[in-house]
């Protein structure tokens, strides 16, 4: 037990005369005081990490600077007016089926609706309508319907 004890207080005696040598190498005469309060500069560096940067990382967002993210180099930008046709809402409807492994569905009743959306459904191989969906010509959302 004592010696648990002896060790306890070397460690934290290590670990406090550690933190007094970082605060007097932040203490050093050129970094001035700290100024806390309104008006007072922010803690971070200018360019850094802070609100106001400009610099997301990798979760997306605008960014100032660095290789393939400026949209006009983009390999996939995204279009205001996705302009689809018929003949592409069909694709991509085809395309949704592969992509989540479903092989025997079909694409079926792709029509031009009143309310400017282009409706599809998806029908099982022996014709049976399993559901329907609309999607917007514009932007390429998808909404199911029915």
């Amino acid at each position: 037990m004592k010696r648990i004890m002896i060790f306890s207080a070397l460690v934290i005696g290590i670990l406090a005369g550690c933190g007094y040598g970082f605060q007097a190498v932040a203490d050093t005469p050129d970094s001035g005081p700290q100024a806390i309060g309104p008006g007072a500069p922010p803690p971070w560096a200018p360019g850094g990490w802070g609100p106001g940067d400009t610099h997301k990382g990798m979760h997306g967002g605008p960014r100032q600077h660095g290789w393939g993210h400026d949209r006009a180099f983009a390999l996939f930008a995204p279009a205001p007016d996705k302009n689809l046709t018929l003949a592409d809402v069909k694709i991509i409807a085809a395309a949704i089926l592969l992509e989540h492994g479903n092989h025997d569905w079909t694409v079926t009743g792709v029509t031009a609706a009143g309310d400017k959306t282009i409706h599809f459904s998806y029908a099982t191989a022996h014709g049976d309508v399993v559901a329907v969906f609309a999607i917007n010509p514009v932007t390429g959302r998808v909404k199911r319907i029915g």
